[in-house]
Protein backbone atom coordinates (compact mmCIF):
# COMPACT_ATOMS: atom_id res chain seq x y z
CA UNK A 1 0.00 0.00 0.00
CA UNK A 2 1.69 3.43 -0.98
CA UNK A 3 0.69 6.39 1.32
CA UNK A 4 2.43 9.91 2.76
CA UNK A 5 3.08 12.81 0.48
CA UNK A 6 6.54 13.55 -1.02
CA UNK A 7 7.51 17.04 -2.89
CA UNK A 8 9.72 16.03 -5.66
CA UNK A 9 11.43 17.92 -8.27
CA UNK A 10 10.97 17.25 -11.82
CA UNK A 11 14.48 17.57 -14.09
CA UNK A 12 14.81 19.26 -17.34
CA UNK A 13 13.84 16.49 -19.28
CA UNK A 14 11.00 16.00 -17.36
CA UNK A 15 11.79 12.96 -15.04
CA UNK A 16 11.00 12.67 -11.48
CA UNK A 17 13.08 10.34 -9.14
CA UNK A 18 10.81 8.15 -6.89
CA UNK A 19 11.38 7.92 -3.33
CA UNK A 20 13.62 5.40 -2.22
CA UNK A 21 11.07 3.66 -0.33
CA UNK A 22 9.48 2.63 -3.02
CA UNK A 23 11.76 1.74 -5.59
CA UNK A 24 12.70 -2.17 -3.93
CA UNK A 25 9.12 -2.97 -4.02
CA UNK A 26 8.14 -1.36 -7.11
CA UNK A 27 10.92 -3.52 -8.70
CA UNK A 28 10.28 -6.76 -7.07
CA UNK A 29 6.23 -6.05 -7.86
CA UNK A 30 6.31 -5.18 -11.40
CA UNK A 31 10.23 -4.62 -12.64
CA UNK A 32 9.87 -1.31 -12.32
CA UNK A 33 7.19 -1.11 -15.13
CA UNK A 34 4.59 1.82 -13.93
CA UNK A 35 1.57 3.13 -15.97
CA UNK A 36 0.43 6.87 -16.03
CA UNK A 37 -3.05 8.33 -16.54
CA UNK A 38 -5.21 11.35 -16.45
CA UNK A 39 -7.28 11.47 -13.03
CA UNK A 40 -10.94 10.87 -14.35
CA UNK A 41 -12.19 13.87 -11.75
CA UNK A 42 -11.92 17.39 -12.25
CA UNK A 43 -8.66 17.49 -10.57
CA UNK A 44 -5.43 18.58 -12.75
CA UNK A 45 -3.25 15.99 -11.75
CA UNK A 46 -2.69 12.21 -12.77
CA UNK A 47 -2.39 8.71 -11.59
CA UNK A 48 0.02 6.10 -11.76
CA UNK A 49 -0.26 2.63 -11.26
CA UNK A 50 2.04 -0.50 -11.07
CA UNK A 51 1.99 -2.18 -14.23
CA UNK A 52 0.20 -5.27 -11.94
CA UNK A 53 -2.67 -3.08 -10.57
CA UNK A 54 -3.36 -0.98 -14.00
CA UNK A 55 -4.23 -4.33 -15.80
CA UNK A 56 -6.75 -5.09 -12.98
CA UNK A 57 -8.06 -1.52 -13.66
CA UNK A 58 -7.72 -1.81 -17.04
CA UNK A 59 -9.73 -4.86 -17.55
CA UNK A 60 -12.47 -3.44 -15.55
CA UNK A 61 -12.48 -0.65 -17.78
CA UNK A 62 -12.52 -2.22 -21.04
CA UNK A 63 -15.44 -4.39 -18.69
CA UNK A 64 -17.54 -1.40 -19.31
CA UNK A 65 -20.57 -1.21 -21.62
CA UNK A 66 -19.20 -0.17 -25.08
CA UNK A 67 -22.43 1.08 -26.13
CA UNK A 68 -23.26 3.72 -22.62
CA UNK A 69 -21.63 7.54 -24.79
CA UNK A 70 -20.74 8.03 -21.32
CA UNK A 71 -18.42 5.26 -20.78
CA UNK A 72 -17.21 5.70 -24.48
CA UNK A 73 -15.87 8.88 -23.25
CA UNK A 74 -14.76 7.55 -20.30
CA UNK A 75 -12.14 5.13 -21.56
CA UNK A 76 -11.31 7.58 -24.34
CA UNK A 77 -10.19 9.95 -21.83
CA UNK A 78 -8.45 7.43 -19.07
CA UNK A 79 -7.05 4.72 -21.79
CA UNK A 80 -6.20 7.08 -24.10
CA UNK A 81 -3.50 9.27 -22.08
CA UNK A 82 -2.36 5.94 -20.20
CA UNK A 83 1.43 5.85 -20.99
CA UNK A 84 3.69 2.99 -19.47
CA UNK A 85 7.02 4.44 -18.32
CA UNK A 86 9.91 2.78 -16.56
CA UNK A 87 11.74 3.44 -13.78
CA UNK A 88 15.78 3.51 -14.59
CA UNK A 89 18.67 2.47 -12.61
CA UNK A 90 18.32 5.25 -10.48
CA UNK A 91 14.55 5.34 -9.48
CA UNK A 92 13.64 8.07 -12.09
CA UNK A 93 11.09 8.14 -14.33
CA UNK A 94 10.20 9.89 -17.57
CA UNK A 95 6.94 11.52 -17.48
CA UNK A 96 5.26 12.13 -20.36
CA UNK A 97 4.67 15.60 -22.16
CA UNK A 98 0.92 15.31 -22.81
CA UNK A 99 0.64 14.39 -18.38
CA UNK A 100 2.98 17.12 -18.19
CA UNK A 101 0.79 19.62 -20.11
CA UNK A 102 -2.52 18.03 -18.41
CA UNK A 103 -1.62 18.68 -14.76
CA UNK A 104 0.51 21.33 -15.47
CA UNK A 105 4.04 19.61 -13.91
CA UNK A 106 7.03 22.30 -13.91
CA UNK A 107 10.01 21.86 -11.69
CA UNK A 108 8.13 20.94 -8.30
CA UNK A 109 5.17 18.37 -8.01
CA UNK A 110 4.32 16.11 -4.79
CA UNK A 111 3.83 12.26 -5.12
CA UNK A 112 0.76 11.53 -2.99
CA UNK A 113 0.23 7.75 -1.59
CA UNK A 114 -3.15 6.32 -2.09
CA UNK A 115 -2.94 2.86 -1.54
CA UNK A 116 -2.73 1.20 -4.72
CA UNK A 117 -1.78 3.93 -6.95
CA UNK A 118 -0.18 7.05 -6.66
CA UNK A 119 -1.23 10.75 -7.65
CA UNK A 120 1.12 13.18 -9.41
CA UNK A 121 0.03 16.79 -8.75
CA UNK A 122 1.94 20.25 -9.45
CA UNK A 123 2.88 21.60 -6.19
CA UNK A 124 1.08 25.22 -6.35
CA UNK A 125 -2.02 23.07 -6.80
CA UNK A 126 -2.05 20.65 -4.42
CA UNK A 127 -1.17 23.00 -2.06
CA UNK A 128 -4.10 24.74 -2.92
CA UNK A 129 -6.53 21.81 -2.85
CA UNK A 130 -5.23 21.11 0.45
CA UNK A 131 -6.43 24.94 1.67
CA UNK A 132 -9.64 24.29 -0.19
CA UNK A 133 -10.01 20.58 1.48
CA UNK A 134 -9.09 21.67 4.66
CA UNK A 135 -11.96 24.87 4.27
CA UNK A 136 -14.46 22.78 3.67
Amino acid sequence: MYRGVNQLKVDGKGRMALPTRYREELVERCNGSLVVTVNTTSDHCFWMYPLDEWEHVEQQVNGLPSLNPKHIKFKRYFLGYAADVEMDKTGRILLPPSLRTFARIEKEIHLIGQGNKFEIWNSVDWEAGCDDWLSQ
